[in-house]
Formats: structure tokens, C-alpha cells, sequence
């Protein structure tokens, strides 16, 4: 008994002597789950903020492009207007004229429906970049991608008025707010890479009847919206699966037909469109080939419109060659950016719309595509070298200072491609204040 008090006594002792330590450990990590939640609290009001000031400008923007309400700066110029017309009179070819025509048109709203539907499309479209980013680049540093995913929403082919004197017309952007076909596919389009990217590391195991469907229904609605996304999407993807179907020594031939049957079915909404477009009042115009008259008409240096349109994705491509070859998604994006680049340059509509460069709406796509893309390869190095100087102690310079000369030179690599994407990000802002002044997308014609 004797020896049973002692070691209750004992026990006493030691839970007395341990309760500092124990409530010590507790307070800190509640306070460690306090700080987590307070992180979580401030990203969720930071985006939210972001989504409501994107919506509420775009909205505004959409809205007066609508009405052509007078600005400081001239009558909003776009072709939404007319787009409008069209899906009243029943003469669109686009699902968005359709759709814009519904609203107007059969339930009789006014265009502050049109310019929210658009800007619930456009902040959609940055919510779907972000997660195609997220695809392409897991791990850590969701938050920055999401930041990027609005940064890639405005960015404009650098403007250099002494070498172009157009900050728009001529050059080659995806950043387009003045056309509401070219938003509907940006959207829809977006969907379809989400899933083509998806299921491209899978497909070839199979895909599910289920899958297959939904990416089937992703095409068709792309293909509605406006049919240049499939004419630069099509050929990239069967270079693709040809390219697979090689390394695979033709074991998996099936696999790439049953994959590749989806676009070919969402081709007939492509032929439908066409003879919309080419028949009827709308005839008098027909596919050619010719050497984009548009950038030739608009451009003192044609050469240096291309490169200003695209300068910051070009010099992570040189930085990054080998990872064309073991990465199969930043391959196909730039596959399809050479195939918009080859139709933009090889193909135009003669006739009365010679020089509206509808031909060109496919690479304007490809160019947010890729600027999105190549804008996450950069943060995701950033991040990496940022995590590296916290692991090793010391601040940025320090670890600078301790880097190889190959790391030094990489780092400094890196820092101009952040200054290109900012100056492509400046000017992007810069037009978009314009706009929102009531300016012409025209200027400097």
C-alpha cells in the first residue's frame, strides 16, 4: 500500500511538473490554426475582392459598349451591337449572337442582361484558367497561379508606338473585349483544355463513357461559340496522337481513334457555321490563301508586330527547351500556338471582309493560352528558388551571393522574363483604362 501511494504521489508530481510544457504546446498550436484560418479568411476576401472588381468593370465596360454610351474618350466601339441584331433577326451563327438575341429578343430584357451575362463569362474564364494551371503545375503555389490567372486576363502585345502605332490593331492578343464571340470561346475553349489535359495522360488506359461524352459536349459548345478554336486545336491534337501512336508502335491505335472521334463530330456545327456564314446575304466571301494582309496593312514592321505580340512566352521558350521534350503538356500548347500562328499567317477570307481578320481569332486564343501557361512555368521556378532561400537561411541577395555562376545566370534569366511579362501586363492595364473611357480598340489606325 505503502509503495502504491508513492507512486500515485509520484504521478501527481509528474503531471503537475508536465502541464507548463503541455499547455504550452496547446497555445501554440491553437495559435499556429488561428494564423491558417486568418491566411485562409484573407486569400478567400483577396479573390473575392478581385472576382467583384473584374465583374463589376467588365460589366460596366460591356454595358456601354451595348447602349454606345458617349464617353470622354468616343462612343465604346465594339461589335456587340451587332451581335445583338443578329440574334434578334435570327440570322446568328454563333450560340453567343443566339443566346444575346434570347435575351433581348424573346424574354424582351434590356442590355444590362447582356453585359452581365458577359461578365459572369469573363470572370469564369479566369476561374477556369486558374484550374487548368492548377493541372498543369500541382503542388505548391495555387494562390500565385490564381493571382496569374487574372494577370493573364489583360496582357497586350508591347506597345512601342515608334516601331507600331497600334496598340491593338495589326498586333495579335488574347486579351479582346470589344468582340462577344471571341469571350464565348475564350470560355468554352478553356473547358475543352481542361479536359484535354486531363485526359490526355490517361486516355490511351481508356476513357470512361462518361468522360468521353463530356469532352464530345465540350467541343460541340466551343465550336457554337465561334469555330476558330477547332481549326488551330484539330491539327495539334492529331499531330498528338500520331506522335503517340508512333512511340506506341501502333498498339494503341484504337485508343487515338476513339479519342479523336469527339472533334470530328463537333466538326458538323463547323459546316453548318460555314454556310451560314458564306451563303445567303452574307455571301461574297470565301477562305483564301494569302500572307495576313491585316498584319501587313497595319504595321510598318510586320516581323516586329509578331515579335512585340508575343516577346515574354518566345523567351521562356528559349529558356526552356528541353522541357518540349519530357513535358506533353507545355509541348501541345505550344503545338497549337505554332498551328493559330501558321493559320493567322497563311489563311484569310477575301471579299468584302478581306481586312476584318476573322481568320485570327484562333491565334488570339492561342496567344492567352500560351502566355498563361509559360506566366506558371515562371512563377513555379520563382517559388522554387523562393523556398530554396528559406530553407537554406538568408535573405534573397545572400543566397544570390552563394548561388553558381549557372544558378546566378538562370536567376537573372529569370528576372528579365518577369520584367516582359510585367511591361506585356502594363500595357494590357493601360488599353483597358483606355476602353473604359469610351476609346476606340482602333486607335492609332
Amino acid at each position: 500500500m505503502t509503495d502504491l501511494k508513492m507512486m500515485n504521489e509520484y504521478e501527481k508530481q509528474s503531471a503537475e511538473h508536465n502541464r507548463p510544457k503541455n499547455d504550452d504546446r496547446a497555445r501554440k498550436k491553437m495559435r499556429k490554426q488561428m494564423r491558417e484560418k486568418s491566411r485562409v479568411y484573407i486569400k478567400y476576401g483577396l479573390f473575392a475582392v478581385l472576382y467583384g472588381l473584374l465583374g463589376a468593370y467588365s460589366y460596366r465596360l460591356y454595358l456601354r459598349q451595348a447602349i454606345q454610351y458617349p464617353g470622354p474618350l468616343g462612343d465604346y466601339m465594339s461589335d456587340l451591337p451587332a451581335h445583338i441584331a443578329e440574334g434578334k433577326a435570327h440570322t446568328a451563327y454563333s450560340l453567343m449572337e443566339m443566346t444575346l438575341g434570347f435575351l433581348t429578343g424573346t424574354l424582351r430584357l434590356n442590355e444590362k442582361s447582356v453585359a452581365l451575362f458577359l461578365a459572369l463569362i469573363t470572370t469564369g474564364t479566369v476561374f477556369l484558367m486558374w484550374r487548368l494551371l492548377c493541372r498543369l503545375y500541382s503542388g505548391r503555389g495555387k494562390t500565385a497561379l490564381h493571382l496569374l490567372a487574372f494577370c493573364c486576363m489583360f496582357v497586350m502585345p508591347l506597345y512601342l508606338p515608334a516601331v507600331n502605332p497600334c496598340p491593338y490593331l495589326g498586333m495579335q492578343t488574347g486579351t479582346i473585349w470589344h468582340n462577344s464571340t471571341y469571350i464565348g470561346m475564350k470560355f468554352a475553349g478553356t473547358i475543352v483544355l481542361l479536359l484535354y489535359f486531363r485526359y490526355l495522360e490517361i486516355y490511351r488506359s481508356g476513357l470512361s463513357k462518361r468522360q468521353w461524352l463530356l469532352f464530345t459536349l465540350a467541343l460541340i459548345f466551343v465550336n457554337m461559340m465561334k469555330p476558330n478554336f477547332i481549326l488551330c486545336f484539330a491539327p495539334a491534337m492529331a499531330l498528338t496522337l500520331l506522335s503517340d501512336c508512333i512511340a506506341d508502335r501502333g498498339r494503341t491505335f484504337g485508343k487515338q481513334v476513339l479519342f479523336g472521334i469527339p472533334v470530328l463530330i463537333s466538326l458538323g456545327v463547323v459546316i453548318y457555321e460555314t454556310m451560314v456564314l458564306f451563303t445567303g446575304e452574307r455571301s461574297g466571301s470565301s477562305i483564301v490563301f494569302a500572307i495576313a494582309p491585316g498584319l501587313l496593312a497595319w504595321n510598318r514592321h510586320p516581323v516586329a508586330a509578331l515579335l512585340q505580340s508575343a516577346v515574354f512566352p518566345l523567351a521562356i521558350f528559349l529558356g526552356n527547351l528541353p522541357r518540349l521534350k519530357k513535358d506533353r503538356s507545355y509541348r501541345f500548347a505550344w503545338l497549337i500556338w505554332l498551328t493559330g500562328l501558321l493559320e493567322y499567317l497563311c489563311l484569310s477570307e477575301d471579299g468584302v471582309r478581306k481586312m476584318h481578320g476573322n481568320l485570327s481569332w484562333g491565334y488570339s486564343f492561342c496567344q492567352f493560352l500560351i502566355f498563361s501557361v509559360c506566366a506558371g512555368l515562371l512563377v513555379k521556378e520563382l517559388l522554387t528558388w523562393w523556398t530554396k532561400c528559406r530553407v537554406c537561411g538568408g535573405s534573397a541577395y545572400q543566397q544570390f551571393c552563394r548561388a553558381t555562376a549557372r544558378e546566378r545566370g538562370r536567376l537573372l534569366y529569370l528576372l528579365v522574363c518577369s520584367t516582359l511579362f510585367l511591361w506585356h501586363l502594363y500595357c494590357g492595364v493601360d488599353f483597358f483604362v483606355m476602353l473604359m473611357q469610351g476609346g476606340s480598340y482602333l486607335v492609332g489606325a
